[in-house]
């Protein structure tokens, strides 16, 4: 556990700047004109791995989140979300920052030399949604479960007063973060009612991650699913990794079956540990005063695409996120049909706030650039995919901007795409050579929001592993056992129509040398 003394100061001193929220996501999100009068509690849930598509609410026909569905009956639920990275450390980083990978520089990269580093650390100079919040006032808490890119070496917990780490089931999780409440509540009742606070609480559930949860419902029966497979989930992805990487079959559809199956399970085992979550926060008379926001960092392939799990590419599946949002006092329910970014996930908050508050940090999140288009970004993959037999598939940089209802992907490799989301939501017609004038177009406005926005340029070395961390990778999927985590060497892209997105600084040794 990482703990911050209390009443410490924030590192940095925030602008009372009087610039606006984006207006856009003010709009939609603010609860009134003049804001409630109170500064709200603030919960933030992510379910890890959890694509859009595989939710009830969203209309998914299995019944895998009737707790989520519940919330969002009486709450924001927005129609179009999408995460900054199909995997955990950019995503999250963005989901704190407010900023496309390229720009807080959270996720991998590639050295002059062409060693892939895993996972660049979140530069302690770039302000966080904890440390914002910790400055006025709040307490704040994390508690999760991705022992894998949450770790706090890798930067994530700057802000949080308390950072717990530990890779335990939903339902589990919640022990900790009641407990943490509870404690808090036991402190409060001692003290004076003017040194109340309101507090963040982050949660991560691990549920719907590699091995997923297969327990049926912890005991609780939430909905009809149908019975997992009793084989091991590892086992069932490992043999869909083989049958999607090495054959030119689509894989079995019993197979597929199988692991959907426990991929939906996984779901509503989160979705159980959220329900009980909330019912707490009712118990315990926080429901009406808090903010609550339900997300996900990212999806996962079942087959789509040529892929399995995550972190690989930038289709649909991995990147298009749920996003429910219950503001202080909200008693009905609406469908929001603006389309929002992770990175947005700051100028939500802020626009919840009272108003002289969100005043004063106004200038602390700008809106992400691009106003209504958004970006998102793979660089390569995990050691264990760049070190296999397939590997030089994912050599690669890769770079979205959605705009409108069309997609454009911007490959190092000279593979680019573009789709129609509307008439092709599962990005099965590329038109890319067909629209070129439309590719052109949307590319051009690619690079002029690249061109013109600061990017990460500092340098950053990857924090050393201890081999209980090696040992936690191997366990959720990033490795195995013949491939090492550290950096791999991959051909040099041939082309590169997209600027580098490397974080690494090549004149760095400690970098090169990792």
């Amino acid at each position: 556990m990482s703990r911050r003394p209390r009443g410490r100061s924030s590192r940095r001193s925030l602008s009372a700047g009087l610039l606006s929220l984006a207006a856009a996501v003010g709009a939609a999100w603010s609860c009134s004109d003049r804001g409630p009068r109170e500064p709200p509690n603030i919960l933030l849930v992510v379910l890890d791995t959890v694509r859009r598509d595989h939710v009830s609410c969203y209309g998914y026909p299995l019944p895998t989140t009737p707790h989520l569905d519940a919330l969002a009956a009486v709450a924001d639920r927005y129609e179009g979300c999408w995460s900054t990275a199909p995997w955990t450390l950019p995503s999250h980083a963005s989901l704190f920052t407010g900023q496309y990978a390229f720009q807080h520089g959270a996720r991998s990269g590639r050295t002059a030399s062409g060693h892939i580093v895993d996972a660049l650390p979140l530069a302690s100079e770039r302000l966080t949604l904890a440390e914002a919040l910790d400055e006025q006032g709040y307490e704040t808490a994390a508690f999760v479960a991705n022992t894998a890119y949450l770790r706090p070496d890798l930067g994530l917990h700057q802000g949080f007063d308390t950072y717990v780490v530990d890779r335990r089931k939903g339902v589990a999780m919640n022990e900790l973060a009641l407990g943490w409440l509870d404690e808090r509540a036991e402190r409060l009742a001692s003290a004076p009612a003017e040194e109340e606070r309101p507090f963040f609480l982050f949660v991560n559930y691990m549920d719907a991650h590699r091995p997923y949860n297969t327990t049926e419902f912890e005991g609780e029966r939430a909905g009809a699913l149908p019975a997992p497979s009793p084989e091991r989930s590892q086992e069932l992805l490992d043999q869909l990794y083989e049958e999607v990487f090495s054959q030119e079959d689509p894989p079995p559809a019993e197979l597929v079956a199988k692991v959907v199956a426990q991929y939906d399970m996984g779901i509503a085992n989160a979705d159980v540990a959220l329900g009980r979550l909330i019912a707490e926060l009712r118990a315990r008379g926080l429901y009406d005063a808090t903010l609550i926001v339900v997300t996900s960092d990212h999806g996962e392939y079942l087959g789509e695409h040529d892929l399995v799990e995550h972190s690989k590419d930038v289709y649909e599946e991995a990147l298009r996120v749920p996003l429910v949002v219950k503001r202080a006092g909200q008693e009905r329910g609406r469908v929001i049909e603006d389309r929002v970014s992770l990175a947005h996930m700051p100028s939500l908050v802020l626009a919840e706030l009272p108003r002289e508050m969100s005043r004063r940090l106004a200038g602390a999140f700008p809106a992400p650039p691009g106003e209504d288009a958004w970006i998102a970004e793979n660089e390569y993959s995990r050691s264990k995919d760049l070190g296999a037999p397939y590997g030089n598939r994912f050599a690669r940089e890769r770079v979205v901007l959605y705009q409108d209802e069309f997609k454009l992907i911007l490959s190092s490799d000279g593979e680019n795409e573009l789709y129609d989301l509307e008439a092709d939501p599962r990005e099965q017609v590329n038109l890319f050579a067909t629209k070129p004038e439309l590719a052109e177009r949307l590319e051009r406005r690619l690079h002029k929001i690249l061109d013109e926005t600061p990017r990460h340029t500092g340098p950053q070395t990857a924090p050393e592993m201890t081999p209980e961390q090696e040992e936690e990778l191997r366990k959720l999927g990033y490795t195995d056992v013949e491939t090492p985590s550290g950096p791999q060497e991959v051909p040099v892209p041939p082309s590169a129509p997209v600027e580098s997105g490397s974080a690494a600084d090549p004149a760095d040794p400690a970098t090169e040398d990792r």
